[in-house]
Order: structure tokens, then sequence, then C-alpha cells
């Protein structure tokens, strides 16, 4: 089974960044569906490179079947609403970049 790391556990560092970020995403009134496709994104680094690791043996269904999987898992985080969200986009992506996906939201 394909892990997006969906549940990795948040540094105290990465955490103190989440709470950060989630006061300016609810300050700018970001509601979670605004993050839904900065989740998927993220989260198809890991069927993208998966997919290039069979090699030239790859086949599309294969391919297909990696990004369907993660195209569940990134739903089970959107669901999770904007706490989900935030903290798995600080995790994939960093502080910075989270920041910036959240700024453009609200734009």
């Amino acid at each position: 089974m394909l892990d997006i790391e969906a549940d990795a556990p948040l540094s105290p560092t990465d955490a103190a960044h989440t709470d950060r970020l989630l006061v300016l995403a609810r300050s700018h009134g970001i509601d979670p569906t605004d993050l839904d496709e900065a989740v998927h994104d993220a989260a198809s680094q890991y069927a993208s490179a998966a997919y290039n690791s069979t090699g030239e043996n790859a086949i599309d269904d294969e391919g297909d079947e990696l990004h369907d999987e993660t195209g569940r898992q990134a739903a089970a985080i959107n669901n999770r609403g904007l706490d989900g969200q935030v903290a798995y986009l600080v995790v994939q992506s960093g502080p910075e970049e989270t920041e910036r996906i959240i700024r453009q939201a609200a734009a």
C-alpha cells in the first residue's frame, strides 16, 4: 500500500508553525475546500515517485492505481478539515510554502 505520510508526527517546531498558520488561515476565512487541491498536489508526489521507481516495466494501470490510492488518502486528509490540511502541508511543503498557499487561497 502506498503511504503518503498522512499521519506523520509533527515535531514541536512543525506544531508551532501549524498553530500559527491555522490562526492565519482562520483570520482570512479560509474554508477547507480552499486547500483541497494543495493537499492533493502534495500527496501526488508519492504516487509519482512510486510509479517512477517501477522503471521501464511500469504499466499505465499501475500508475492509475497509485494515483487513485493517493487521491483516496488525500481526501481523507481533506476530510479532517483545516487542522489536518495545514498540518499535512507544513510537514510536506514546509511552513513558508504553506503560508504562501494560504495567502494565495485568501486572495
